[in-house]
């Protein structure tokens, strides 16, 4: 028997032979020791209805207290821990892109939010958006809380303050990132007290605080710029893996100090620089199972970096080529985010195992293997899985007597094969095997394998092995 090498990471490659193996809605997980294989492959974490709105795809949030404030369209819905349908707030948020939103420590706390292009919103005491309440902040393109400010950044390079836990702007806490003449997109709150103002060509460093005028003082500058407003994440509330970003060399990197120590594989930095609305890539973090995860998406592509093991892994949604998640964030004690498809707030949880309702499905795409320059005979495939994975109260029979769906390909992943459908059987039979035979020769160019599973249990692939013979 010949070990399949599974993959860690997916790289397809630019041509199907060049392919290092595909990891497509599944990550790799280090299991201990004394298990039967070094690595388990699990189902990304499902996305479970939590709350609605009437109407509108979702832009964006913050919690306050025991209220979540999501924009949805250009309207404003407040969500209880109980979720469900929200509250509608009088007012509205103009525009149909991204929305920063912040919120300070005040008694009465306020919540800011900025749609770029649009300006500056407020909830005022009675419940309702309107405008910002200092006409002092202009039209800025972001803002951010951060050490009892809140930080708005402008197109043009300028930044400017609020005073300390109040939404009133002094015109003369103004500062502008001038290292080069770029457009600055957001301020980002760094893990040591400093703030990074992130623009198109550069991060500028800013950090102590100043008695009077703006709060902080420039400390350094990051040769590295980022895509566009959304291509940066790492900040937000019970993350803490780190800063990640999409920048202007076409490639995602992690901040570490004040370098950029790029982390993707040509595959995506190819995706990455083949994407026609560069400002338009949106980076997001969330936490599942202990492994921190950075979604990084296109308008038809996700790749999903896992900060255990520094591994990549493809992620797209039921008949589609994109992942429905949007701009993940921490409430309510849990990790949630929006719907592309609907106007719906999700749960982002490894105990959900759909995607609102509809599969997520685990596949695995070896690199092409085999005896170059000989070609060989595949006689069988035996797979190591969670044998007995099935529930007997589940959906019958797609969960009740679960399947794997094998495929090949003989000519090192030009051609696939139609699938065999494997049964991995029944709730806790764990006896019997895995298998299929006959599966004919391969060429030169060497075997690959395709592995799928999609019934919504809990399952993980562990490995699997090839009985072959070479040819002369």
């Amino acid at each position: 028997m010949t070990d399949v090498p599974f993959p860690l990471l997916s790289a397809p490659g630019l041509k199907p032979q060049t392919a290092g193996g595909r990891v497509l809605n599944c990550y790799p997980e280090k299991l201990p020791a004394t298990a039967g294989k070094p690595y388990g492959w699990f189902r990304v974490p499902g996305l479970g209805l939590f709350g609605t709105a009437p109407s509108g795809r979702y832009r964006g949030g913050v919690q306050k207290d025991n209220l979540f404030y999501g924009v949805f369209g250009t309207s404003v819905y407040s969500f209880s821990i109980l979720g469900g349908a929200g509250t509608l707030l009088p007012g509205s948020i103009p525009g149909i892109g991204i929305v920063f939103a912040a919120r300070n420590n005040a008694a009465n706390a306020d919540v800011v939010f900025v749609s770029p292009g649009d300006g500056a919103f407020w909830i005022n005491g009675g419940g309702a958006v309107v405008a910002y309440p200092d006409p002092n902040v202009g039209q800025p393109n972001s803002v951010v809380f951060h050490r009892g400010f809140f930080i708005f950044t402008y197109g043009n390079g300028v930044t400017r303050a609020s005073g300390v836990n109040v939404t009133s702007i002094n015109t003369l806490d103004v500062a502008t990132a001038e290292s080069k003449p770029d457009t600055l997109y957001r301020p980002v709150p760094l893990g040591n007290g400093q703030l990074a103002l992130c623009g198109s060509s550069t991060i500028e460093v800013w950090g102590g605080q100043n008695d009077s005028g703006y709060p902080f003082s420039y400390i350094a500058t990051i040769p590295r710029g980022i895509v566009g407003p959304a291509a940066i994440a790492g900040a937000e509330d019970g993350f803490g893996k780190g800063l990640f970003l999409v920048g202007d060399d076409f490639r995602v990197s992690r901040l570490d100090g004040y370098a950029c120590t790029p982390i993707s594989n040509s595959d995506l930095d190819t995706l990455i620089e083949r994407e026609p609305i560069k400002t338009a890539i949106r980076v997001g973090v969330f936490v599942s199972r202990g492994h921190g995860f950075v979604s990084v998406q296109g308008a038809t592509w996700c790749y999903v970096f896992d900060t255990t093991l520094s591994t990549w892994h493809e992620r797209n949604s039921w008949l589609k080529n994109y992942w429905r998640g949007l701009y993940p964030i921490q409430a309510h004690g849990k990790w949630m985010c929006g719907d592309s498809d609907s106007a719906t707030l999700c749960e982002i949880s490894a105990n959900i195992r759909y995607e609102l309702g509809t599969p997520i499905r685990m596949r695995i795409e070896t690199g092409p293997f085999g005896s170059f320059p000989q070609a060989v005979r595949i006689n069988a495939i035996e797979l190591y899985l969670t044998k007995g994975a099935s529930d007997a109260t589940g959906h019958d029979p797609d969960e009740t007597d679960a399947e794997i769906a094998i495929s090949i390909s003989r000519n090192g992943g030009q051609d696939w094969s139609n699938p065999r459908n494997v049964k991995m059987g029944q709730q806790a039979i764990t006896n019997g095997r895995v298998r299929a035979a006959i599966w004919g020769q391969a060429e030169v160019q060497g075997v690959r394998w395709r592995f799928e599973e999609s019934a919504g249990l809990d399952f993980a692939f562990m490995g699997a092995d090839q009985l072959q013979d070479v040819l002369r």
